[in-house]
Parts: structure tokens; sequence; C-alpha cells
């Protein structure tokens, strides 16, 4: 009897020595025992499948991708192949190849649940929090009782808004999973968004209690504690930013040891996240120099001259894409000064009223060129209508067009202090409804910020969504009417339309129902 290709498959046996150095963690050892049998069983795609689990524990990706490959040549409908390499796909950052690989899994496995969820997953990682939640609800359609699903589409709404939905969906999962940490999380942040802070909090003391030390479950408790005014627990764990996965900006890589209050030191504070939370934790220098007398403070590069010439008596900025010039004995990064410096609210009176300077001449030769440009006695009043954030600018960000209309002030020429490419929304307004939104061309908004700071000052008032601009604007101490998304930023805090970091800004808060009309009615009427 003959036989064109004999298929031969490892038993047991022969894969006992793989399994127990595999399962105590010995890798290498199980990848030299696979290569001891494997020139036996050629054909056998458990070798590849093992070998490619080792190569992931080994986290070399690139290797377990190819051993997944192989078996997937000798086994090419097996589902639990491609869910393993559709895995390590994205552990490696290819998140693209992922989802292609896994529809592709799906077109031969339409009923395969577990395939649904990898791709909402991947949805979601991709900024696709729509098509996630399609994937989920075919996740719920094959298994009605998927935890993980509704945790998951849980996720996906509270990113588009959908908080009560979110809630109900974070309910179910742990209905069905009373342990489920993650839910909890879920049900805490989209509780919070909604400003329900009782369930926020007992649901993220929950999900602590099931996994502690989590960071992204302490930040999470962080922000809300920060959010409903609870600064002396809410600064204290907020340190837990610097133990995320995904960091918010780079940690300070340094030996030497963070700052606990000496007043000998030679200190280095370092700025983090972005541009306006550097202005806003800058607030801070000045009654940091009454401890301190020797700081050094590393900022964004576009902030450096205009912090020197604010509080250049109290300390030295230098450029943070720079190398320091300077020696120093410890540090501290700008946000980690609130647990010293503004454990109350009443902390924040020394900074509310205005601390940046602008350039005296800078702002009298832009008023000057703005004087030409719109008509006599006219009001200046600048505007902002669109956030940069990735995950959230979208629901933060108003059309030009929208803005303008729904505004309809009198008296006032608009004065263009977005940063970014603006022309098509300030022709529009022009061209429909004959507006002149008046751009400074000589000032670059987003990289000239001393610019945009005296063009911020020659206005009259500043209205604007929450971006820069009102960071900017408060900080000046300019007359600041803000329109707030609902669900916003912790440092607006809830139910007030003050903010104890800046006395001139006057805060417009979104409903549940996300309109932002009812606000400029709101607006319009405090100005008229």
């Amino acid at each position: 009897m003959t036989s064109d290709k004999i298929f031969l498959l490892a038993t047991e046996d022969h894969l006992a020595p793989v399994y127990e150095f595999y399962f105590n963690g010995k890798y290498r050892e199980a990848l030299s025992a696979l290569d001891s049998i494997a020139h036996n069983f050629p054909n056998d795609p458990i070798l590849f499948i093992v070998g490619g689990d080792c190569y992931v524990s080994l986290m070399q990706y690139d290797l377990a991708i190819s051993c997944y490959e192989e078996a997937l040549k000798l086994s090419p409908q097996n589902i639990k192949i491609y869910s393993k390499k559709i895995e390590v796909l994205g552990l490696c950052g290819k998140i693209e190849e992922s989802l292609e690989l896994c529809c592709e899994a799906i077109k031969i496995a339409p009923d395969n649940s577990d395939l649904y969820l990898f791709q909402g997953n991947i949805f979601q990682e991709l900024g696709h929090p729509d098509d996630a939640i399609e994937s989920y609800n075919k996740v719920l359609e094959l298994k009605p009782n998927s935890a993980d699903a509704y945790c998951n589409k849980a996720n996906s709404l509270e990113n588009i808004g959908k908080f009560s939905e979110a809630i109900i969906c974070a309910k179910k999962a742990i209905q069905i999973k009373p342990d489920f940490s993650l839910a909890f999380f879920n049900l805490g942040i989209s509780a919070m968004q909604l400003r329900l802070f009782d369930l926020s909090i007992e649901s993220l003391n929950k999900a602590i209690e099931l996994q502690p030390n989590l960071a992204k479950y302490e930040h999470a408790k962080a922000t809300l504690l920060l959010l409903f005014g609870d600064f002396k627990n809410g600064w204290s764990l907020y340190e837990s930013r610097w133990k995320l996965d995904k960091l918010f900006s780079p940690k300070l890589e340094t030996n030497l040891p963070v700052w606990v209050g000496d007043k000998n030191s030679k200190l280095l504070v370092w700025g983090e996240q972005g541009v306006g939370d550097q202005i806003m934790y800058s607030a801070l220098i000045p009654d940091l120099s009454e401890i301190c007398s020797d700081i050094s403070v590393q900022v964004d590069p576009r902030l450096v001259s205009l912090l020197n010439r604010s509080m250049g008596e109290k300390c030295t900025f230098y450029s943070d894409n720079k190398p320091l010039p300077v020696k120093y004995d410890q540090h501290i990064s700008m946000g980690s000064l609130c647990k010293h410096l503004r454990a109350d609210e009443k902390n924040f009176e020394s900074s509310r009223y205005g601390f940046l300077k602008d350039d005296k001449t800078l702002t009298a030769d832009i008023k000057k060129d703005l004087s030409a440009l719109v008509p006599k006695n006219s009001k200046l009043c600048g505007i902002s209508w669109r956030s940069g954030n990735l995950k959230f600018g979208k629901r933060k960000t108003i059309k030009l067009k929208n803005f303008i209309n729904s505004l309809a002030l009198k008296g006032y020429t608009f004065v263009n202090l977005q940063y970014g490419n603006t022309k098509d929304e300030i022709k529009e307004v022009k061209d429909e409804l004959n507006i002149h939104v008046v751009s400074y061309d000589k000032v670059d908004n987003f990289n000239n910020l001393d610019g945009l700071t005296s063009l911020i000052q020659c206005c009259d008032i500043v209205i604007s969504v929450d971006n820069i601009t009102c960071q900017l604007a408060g900080a000046l101490g300019k007359e600041t009417h803000m329109l707030l998304a609902y669900g916003s930023n912790w440092m607006w805090m809830v139910e007030r339309s003050d903010s104890p970091w800046y006395d001139s800004i006057k805060i417009y808060r979104q409903g549940a129902d996300n309109d932002w009309l009812s606000l400029f009615k709101k607006l319009k009427h405090n100005l008229d």
C-alpha cells in the first residue's frame, strides 16, 4: 500500500515534556523540546500552535505570527489558530491586519461569537465605537449571556456619549458576572459622566476591591473626587496617572528624588500633558517660590517666553525639547504640585485672578492693526469653536456657522482665536450669513502662543468651547464665556458657573440632551 503523504500527529506522550516546560514558564526550553520532535511530525499544526504560544509569552510577536501562519497552512479552517493570530497582531500594533484577518475568519465561521467579540474590540481600538457596538450586538445575538459583550459595549456607548445606555449594559454585565471588575469600572465611568456621584464612587470602589492597585481604576476614582471638589483625596490618588499603561505624557527619566517640600533643594518642575494643562498648572509656581527659591521649570517651547515674562522673577522656564542647561537635585511634575499647594479650594485664591502677562508692545501693534479692520466703536469678541482632543474633540466642537448664527451678537466684531485651518468655515459664514470673522494672519494661533495671548488681550470678551483658548484667556484674567460640553473635563467640576482656577471664566454647561442652543440663549441674554 502506498500513499502520497502520510500525516503523523504528535501524541500526548510526545508533547508532555513540551507542556511541562510551557506551564512552568520555561518557554525557551519548551521551544527546544518542540524542535526535538518537529522532524517526526512536520505536518502537525499543534506543534506550530504551541510554538507560537511560546513566542507570545516571550513577546517575540513576529516569530509567533510566523508559527500561526504555518499552522494555518496545515489547518486552514481552524478558528482557534485564527483567534491566536488575531490577538498577537493586536499585541504588536498591527491593528488593521488584525481586523482584516478577523473578518476573514468570520466568513469561515459566521456563527462564532468570539470572533465578533474580537472584531468589536478591534473597532474600539481603532476609534470606531459605532462599528464596535454593531459587533457586540452580533455577539449578544449569538450568545445572549456574554458578560464581555455587555461590558465592552458599555465602553463603546460611553465613548459616543450614550451614558445612560452604557450604564444599562454595564449593569447587565455585572448581573451575569457579579465579580467583573471591568464592568464595575465602566459603570463608574458612565455614572461619572452623568454626574451620579454615589453610583460612580460605589462602582469604582467595587472595581478597586475586586482588582486592587490597578492604576486605571485608581485614576478614574481620582478624577471623580477632583470633579466633585475633594481635592485633598483626589490629588493624592491622581498620582496613579504615572502607573497607567498609556501615559498622558512622558515621565521624566531620572534617578534623583521627587520633591516633597524641601526648602533648600535645587528643584526642577517638569511639564506634563498638553499645553492647556501646563498653563493651568503654572499658576502654582508663584506659591511654590515662597517655599523653594531655586526653581527651574521645563515646559512646551511655545510657552517659554510667555511664562518667563509672567513670572520669571520667581524661577526660570526652559524648553522641554532641549537639554536642561542647569543642574537640579530634586524634581516634581507640574500636576503633582497640586497635592502640596491646592489641597483646599481656598488655596486657589492666590492665582485665580490672572497671572499671565502679555507682550504689551505686541498687543499694542495688534490692536492698531485690528482697528483698521473693524467698524468704529465695534467691540471685539474673540471666538474659538473647535477642540483638537483626539478622543473628545468632536463632542466639544461646534460648527462655526452654527456658533455665529446661534450667538447673533450685535455691536461686536468676531475675531478668530481658533487654531488650525479655519479658512473654509470663515468663508462659509461670510457667504451664507454675511458676517465677517476677522483672522489676524500675522499670528499663528497654534505655534505662536505669545501672539495668541496678545490677540486675546486685544478682545473685549472671549467666547470659546473648552480648549487652550479658555486656559490662556482665564490666565490673563480676560472676561471669558465658556461653552462646556456635557461630560466635560474634571478641571471644570460640576454644577457651577465659575471655576476655582480662573475668576474671569463664566461656564455655560450643556445638559444631558447635548443641546448647544440653550447655552447660546443664556449667553446672549447675559451679554445683551
